[in-house]
């Protein structure tokens, strides 16, 4: 239940969490009865309850990716608009209040949290923890080393230093989405390679002598066995499908 959980988090459906979880569990048992009625087979319809159970964690977990790269594609805006308040004199308090009323909407939220404990008293050297805390991401950990750096040098030359940092956290994000296209290509062509023998046993059911056959326990072990067989598979092109990213080197919490 906590990786369910998780995963319908990060799908942005936080607030939801409990209905999204029962319409997943009600359609799932939907489509294993109606599997069971098609054909008349308690194996295959078990089989084909699970299948729509792992398709709607593949679903969130799609749903979820592309929440992250909405939420990563916002950061160079964020460094454009440090860059920005070092060229005009803009204070810390200032490009708080700014971006958490006209910056990234997705990033709203967590810079206001942050304008609130820079009024209720927090230094910078306790509110740069509290930023890579509450956005666990490697663009927010280089943006905290950034601005410690600005309080630091007095902003002497910081203005380049956060072009530079937009001008990189852009690149990154076209190489890594280009290779996420392409292999995306790859995966997704493999998983719905998984769904063929499915299709076939829901054709090959319709012969009596085929309903017979899965109808015993023979043919439910069997139908058991090739979804394990299914499941495994689908993890092991999740797992060499994964592109590996760069982690957060510039994590200050211990």
């Amino acid at each position: 239940m906590r990786f369910s959980r998780e995963l319908i988090e990060k799908a942005g459906l936080s607030p939801r969490v409990n209905q999204v979880g029962f319409v997943i569990l009600t359609s799932c048992l939907a489509v294993g009865l109606a599997g069971y009625l098609f054909s008349r087979v308690w194996g295959l319809g078990l089989c084909l309850a699970l299948l729509s159970l792992a398709f709607a964690i593949e679903v969130l977990r799609l749903k979820a990716e592309a929440r992250q790269r909405a939420f990563d594609a916002c950061w160079p805006q964020v460094f454009d608009s440090f860059q920005s308040a070092s060229i005009s004199g803009l204070g810390f308090r200032e490009q708080l209040d700014y971006l958490s009323a006209q910056g990234p909407a997705a990033l709203r939220k967590e810079f206001g949290n942050l304008l609130r404990l820079y009024d209720s008293g927090y230094e910078l050297d306790r509110l740069m923890p509290q930023l890579r805390l509450q956005f666990s991401n490697r663009y927010a950990d280089l943006l905290a080393l950034l601005i410690e750096l600005d309080s630091e040098l007095g902003g002497h030359g910081m203005a380049v230093t956060y072009q530079r940092a937009a001008i990189q956290v852009r690149r990154e994000q076209g190489e890594t989405s280009q290779l996420q296209a392409k292999q995306g290509w790859v995966s997704s062509s493999a998983k719905l390679a998984l769904l063929a023998p499915w299709l076939i046993a829901l054709v090959l059911v319709q012969l009596p002598q085929n309903k017979a056959a899965f109808a015993t326990e023979l043919g439910a072990a069997i139908l058991i066995l090739g979804l394990v067989l299914s499941l495994v598979a689908y993890a092991l092109v999740n797992r060499m499908g994964r592109l590996p990213l760069p982690g957060r080197v510039l994590n200050g919490i211990q």
